[in-house]
């Protein structure tokens, strides 16, 4: 019995190493896993999931939206799903995170990214929308301060505006959303990832 453990556990360690060596050939080959296993997922569970088995995640991570979009720690005021709204006072889906923040605090893109969209919406305020690679978009609203234009490409941790209290807000903060294919997904796991780059050297 001890034997046949033993042969499995070798085994599952051999398979390890196996699957290792293929994503790093592959990545050197300049092939992109994430395009095809990532983009097509929609629930935020299988997303993580991918995200944190791939052994080569930090990088990657840069071109999605990963990451808190204030140079702060998390502070959050209101999150994902059904809320009491603090201005017209009835029950409806909150498609964001509200993130506490002084107006003028600088407002961060959270991955590498094309702009595509930025102006002005009653609920929004003032507001910048982000295309990322593998169907990712984020959205910052509330803004004082747009930094950026409409068609430029942004820079993980790049300022792109700056807190506000535009539209129909009580006061100050970030609303920030995240969607993926077109779906609006909870944000909250998102802003914890912030690997550190690898070691592993692929030139």
């Amino acid at each position: 019995m001890k034997k046949v453990m033993f042969t499995v556990f070798l085994l599952i360690i051999k398979f390890s190493v196996f699957s290792q060596n293929i994503a790093l050939n592959n990545y050197q080959e300049g092939q992109d896993n994430w395009e095809v296993l990532l983009t097509p997922l929609v629930e935020v569970n299988d997303m993580l999931r991918h995200i944190y088995s791939d052994p080569f995640k930090e990088n990657f991570i840069n071109a999605i939206p990963a990451g808190y979009p204030l140079r702060k720690a998390v502070n959050i005021n209101s999150f994902y799903g059904f809320r009491n709204h603090p201005v017209h006072q009835v029950t409806i889906f909150h498609r964001g995170i509200d993130l506490k923040g002084a107006t003028g605090e600088k407002a961060i893109a959270t991955g590498d990214g094309d702009v595509i969209e930025t102006g002005f919406k009653t609920d929004l305020g003032n507001y910048i929308k982000i295309k990322h690679c593998y169907g990712f978009e984020s959205i910052y609203g509330h803004l004082s301060k747009i930094s950026i234009k409409k068609g430029q490409h942004v820079k993980r941790s790049q300022i792109i505006g700056e807190v506000g209290a535009t539209g129909t807000v009580t006061g100050p903060h970030l609303h920030y959303t995240l969607k993926k294919n077109n779906q609006y997904i909870d944000p909250f796991d998102f802003l914890f990832m912030d690997f550190e780059r690898s070691s592993v050297s692929l030139k």
